[in-house]
Formats: structure tokens, C-alpha cells, sequence
């Protein structure tokens, strides 16, 4: 239908009717703007509010993870170790290491089990060295003592002549006859190297404490691993402090 002069006035006379908020807000008495605002601005507010916080946050957590320093990461195979007394342990040895325990932390992880994938968990953690040291029962000490998981720890820097008659042996990894093509890693690699003392005894250490399953705990100190140091100085402190 074609717009008359009449529905053009009825339009204007509309337009000049349409208020300002400034003109609105000043025509409410206090109850009128309390209500305007709960209406109109209050969800948006705290939508708005709690977007800002969300932001913040990401970024607090961001900044705090950046910070923190795994400054020891020591796996445990096989076992379930005591709750109570890993953590006293920990405490003692965050004190021993100078580690102010918030941004430079000490992690014991007893969450790799043979059975349950914990070999291709550990070799992972291995090659991204995040382990600095080992602790498995000696049969599985000397399994992954074949796959090249840890050093000759006679030949690491710090680490006592004293502890010469706790060495456990192993066959190590040997690599020069291994075909690609054709040779399996586990049939033809593993186990073919000389045997090296890769552990240590830790049986009469205060590992015995706190361990529920393994019968003689052996420690070894990862390939590449970051915390060589801490690694040597938890060695000395397990027996130390026994």
C-alpha cells in the first residue's frame, strides 16, 4: 500500500517522541532506575565480568605453570608406594635438594605398570626427558636396562665409589648388529650389550620404607637425563637419612 501524507506525519511526529537514555534516565524516580538498570545492564554486566575473570585466570594459571621447575622426576615401576610416607620423603628431600618446593618441585610417580602400557609410557617420558631416575625390582631393572633406558652409573659424575658393592649389572643395549630391515627391536637389539652396573641396590635405603610390592628396588639414573645432579644427591640422601 503506498504511504499518504498522513502515515509521513504519523512517522515525524513518532521520531520527535523517541527519548534520549539521558532523557529517560532523568525523568525515572530511584525505584524506575534501579529497575532499568536490572533490566537492561545488569546481565550483561555480569556477563561481561565474568568473561574479564575467565581471562584472568587463564592467564594467572599460564604465568604460574611457565614458572614451575621439575627440578627431580623419578618413576617407579611396578609398585604402589606408601602415601604417607613418599610424601614426608619428599618434603625431607625438597629440603635436602634447597627447592622451595611452589615453582621447583620434586614428582615421584608410581603410575607405571609393565602390565598396564607402563613400558611405552616410560620409554615416552624417556625420550622427552622428563625422568631423571628409575627405581623397578630388579628383573625389570634389567629388561629396561636392555632397551638403553639408563647410564653406566659408575661413570656419572658425584656418584660415591661407596655404593661400588650395590652395583647391579645388566646387558645393555647394542645397536651395531641390528638390521632395520628386517631385525625386531625387542629380538635384536635388547639385552646384547656389555654388562654394566646401569643400578644401584636401594634395598636398604629408605626406599624399603615406603615400597608395598617390589622385593629388591634397584635405581638407575636415566639416559639424558636434565637433574643428573639432584638424581646423585637423591642416591645419597636415601641412604643418608636412613
Amino acid at each position: 500500500m503506498k504511504k499518504t501524507a498522513l502515515d509521513d506525519d504519523a512517522y515525524l511526529y513518532q521520531k520527535r517522541e523517541e527519548k534520549t537514555e539521558k532523557e529517560k534516565w532523568s525523568e525515572m524516580n530511584r525505584h524506575q532506575r534501579m529497575q532499568y538498570f536490572l533490566d537492561y545492564y545488569l546481565v550483561k554486566l555480569l556477563v561481561f565480568t565474568g568473561i574479564i575473570l575467565a581471562v584472568v585466570l587463564f592467564v594467572w594459571n599460564f604465568i604460574s605453570k611457565s614458572k614451575e621447575d621439575t627440578v627431580l622426576y623419578v618413576a617407579v615401576v611396578d609398585e604402589a608406594l606408601q602415601t604417607e610416607g613418599t610424601e614426608k620423603l619428599k618434603e625431607e628431600l625438597t629440603e635436602y635438594l634447597g627447592a622451595d618446593g611452589k615453582y621447583q618441585k620434586i614428582i615421584i610417580d608410581d603410575s607405571f605398570y609393565m602390565d598396564d602400557g607402563g613400558l611405552e609410557k616410560l620409554e615416552v617420558y624417556l625420550y622427552n626427558k622428563q625422568i631423571d631416575v628409575v627405581i623397578a625390582d630388579e628383573a625389570v631393572y634389567k629388561e629396561l636396562a636392555g632397551y638403553g633406558f639408563f647410564q653406566d652409573i659408575s661413570t656419572v659424575p658425584g656418584v660415591s665409589s661407596k655404593y661400588a658393592d650395590l652395583y647391579v649389572k645388566a646387558a645393555g643395549y647394542k645397536d651395531e648388529d641390528t638390521d632395520k630391515d628386517t631385525d625386531s627391536f625387542e629380538d635384536h637389539s635388547t639385552a646384547k650389550g656389555e654388562e654394566l652396573p646401569y643400578g644401584v641396590d636401594v634395598s636398604a635405603s629408605r626406599i624399603s620404607d615406603i615400597k608395598t610390592k617390589i622385593q629388591t628396588p634397584v635405581l638407575s639414573i636415566a639416559q639424558g637425563a636434565e637433574n643428573t645432579e639432584n638424581a646423585v644427591k637423591l642416591l645419597d640422601f636415601i641412604y643418608k637419612q636412613r
